[in-house]
């Protein structure tokens, strides 16, 4: 069930779909809500950002603040059990975009990340220590987790070219290195896209009907500096990306891993909200027996996108696919 706290003039209402008791009464005020999503910059790493639409109350929530302030500090939460267990997807602010007979509707906004690191400024160091770096208070200020980042933790060298944004000098370098990261409260938290950050194994079938099993146009040569790796594919697209590293060998690994990530099949999966939310880097097992032949699969959780409607998710990502 969807948990929102809103603060309206200075106090806290609790609000939900539906109303039901919990520790709170949240009062069944919630009109509609545009599902959230989580996205990946590329699909062999990078920032898993998220994306917030709006949301539309019921006017009388505000009888007593009329008319609706233009801004309130809003925190979104989902639990499919008791309101402890209930794990944060947004915290940001609602901005009033619209007010009618039928709805209030509020514009959602998260937090902005507009700090910079300075053109020429150097790095060679792991790529764990490089981001710790750009997670410093004085560029993103934020806490850094790399327990599920790769070790031993690869090596960075390179010099900035031109000013550039600290989230997304952090989101190319940790691609590059076949990373991703995302952002949960004061928490960045970089994870290898070749291991795991979890592991889940699904053992209901019922929601496998609209799943989907893709493999894409192989890369035939990926390109990054001076530095060109064949993929085995003769044919295909053709990759270019900046290199993060001045030494061939280091290039050459990274191209490695790039190609190794984007030439497993890719599954769109549809399961129900049951429990624990998905992290990005999750993996997620399972058995489809509707097949011609029933196939052992799996994927590494990359973009997620929410349906509180119909009280199920879609979860994207790449894995392996093979008989059972």
């Amino acid at each position: 069930m969807l948990l929102i706290e809103m603060t309206i003039n200075g106090a806290v209402n609790y609000i939900s779909q539906e109303g039901i008791a919990l520790t709170y009464f949240w009062e069944p005020k919630i009109m509609q809500f545009d599902p959230p999503r989580y996205d990946i910059a590329h699909d062999y790493g990078g920032y898993v950002s998220p994306r917030f639409g709006s949301i539309s109350l019921f006017p009388d929530l505000f009888e007593d603040d009329w008319p609706p302030p233009i801004s309130c500090a809003i925190t979104i939460k989902y639990t499919a059990t008791t309101e402890g267990a209930a794990e944060t997807l947004f915290t940001g602010i609602a901005h009033l975009s619209q007010l009618d007979i039928g709805q209030v509707k509020y514009d959602l906004y998260g937090p902005s990340y507009i700090t910079t690191t300075a053109g020429a400024t150097a790095f060679n160091d792991t790529l764990v220590n490089v981001v710790t770096a750009l997670c410093g208070g004085a560029h993103l200020n934020l806490t850094l987790d790399s327990t599920a980042a790769r070790g031993p933790s690869p090596n960075v060298n390179f010099t900035v070219s031109g000013d550039q944004l600290d989230i997304d000098l952090v989101s190319a370098i940790a691609a590059f290195y076949t990373h991703l990261i995302y952002i949960s409260g004061s928490t960045l938290y970089l994870v290898d896209m070749l291991g795991d950050n979890g592991t889940e194994t699904i053992t209901e079938f019922d929601y496998l009907q609209g799943t989907t099993y893709e493999y894409q146009t192989p890369v035939s040569l990926a390109r990054a500096g001076d530095r060109a790796q064949a993929s085995g594919y003769p044919y295909g697209n053709e990759l270019t990306l900046a290199a993060y590293h001045d030494t061939g060998a280091n290039v050459d690994d990274c191209l490695d891993d790039i190609m190794t990530v984007l030439h497993k099949p890719r599954v769109r999966l549809k399961m129900p909200l049951l429990g624990s939310l998905p992290v990005p880097g999750k993996k997620i097992s399972w058995t489809d027996e509707s097949l011609a032949v029933d196939t052992d699969m799996y994927i590494r959780t990359r973009s997620v996108r929410y349906d509180f409607d119909r009280e199920e998710i879609t979860v994207e990502g790449e894995g392996a696919i093979a008989a059972t």
